[in-house]
């Protein structure tokens, strides 16, 4: 019986944003990362990291593709996301800042699609996520995506008064498809403030049309 190949796409699903917030047993919550999307395939002694555009960051993230080839679990591929962290926080400009000073990353990985010449895309989520938990060892550069069954408004609350960017809710029996998709939703904070323009000043300098708007709020 022979064994599927390879992927040798990037293929990502892709969360839909919403304005809902819910709590239900049949979803689960993680957090919303700011990084860079990544798919990460070995296929023996090969590692590629692509990202959503099938581009490759073996390059870029150099400590990650080791981390993978220690692996015992020699045939994968996992979707994660990769990630810098400013005090505690994720944070996509720090990791940016990659080319012009040393900077930490790392690759939390949150679903597997490949495993061992399997396709598993069809198994349920909290199938897959049992799979890739116990098919390779987490600590260093590679890390697992933890998340919450119920809670997830209060998990949303949370991850807003801690600044994060907020969660993802993912269908507990979602299968993994190659697209957008309602399985996977992104409650996304909303760090903004509602103002009132009460006036302006006039224009100083090389201003030409008005200097500074006068803003209240109550």
């Amino acid at each position: 019986m022979g064994t599927d190949p390879a992927p040798v796409k990037a293929q990502a699903m892709k969360a839909v944003l919403t304005d809902e917030r819910f709590s239900d047993p049949g979803w689960i919550y993680e957090r919303k990362l700011d990084g860079v999307r990544c798919i990460a395939i070995r296929d023996g002694d090969r590692v590629r990291l692509l990202s959503r555009n099938d581009l490759s960051m073996n390059d870029r993230y150099p400590e990650v593709v080791e981390a993978l080839e220690a692996q015992r679990c020699r045939r994968f591929a996992i979707d994660g996301e990769v990630v810098a962290f400013d005090h505690g926080q994720t944070s996509f400009a720090r990791l940016a800042r990659r080319g012009r000073e040393r900077v930490a990353v790392f690759l939390y990985a949150f679903d597997v699609t490949w495993l061992e010449g399997e396709d598993v895309r069809d198994r349920p989520l909290t199938e897959r996520k049992r799979l890739l938990r116990d098919a390779l060892d987490f600590g260093g550069a590679l890390r697992l995506s933890a998340h919450r069954r119920h809670h997830g408004e209060d998990f949303f609350a949370e991850a807003c008064r801690k600044g994060w960017e907020g969660v993802i809710a993912k269908r507990a029996d979602s299968r993994y498809t190659a697209a957008r998709s309602k399985d996977w939703l992104k409650f996304k904070c909303e760090r903004g403030q509602e103002l009132v323009i009460g006036g302006y000043t006039p224009p100083q300098g090389s201003r030409r049309v008005l200097g500074a708007l006068l803003m209240g709020y109550f």
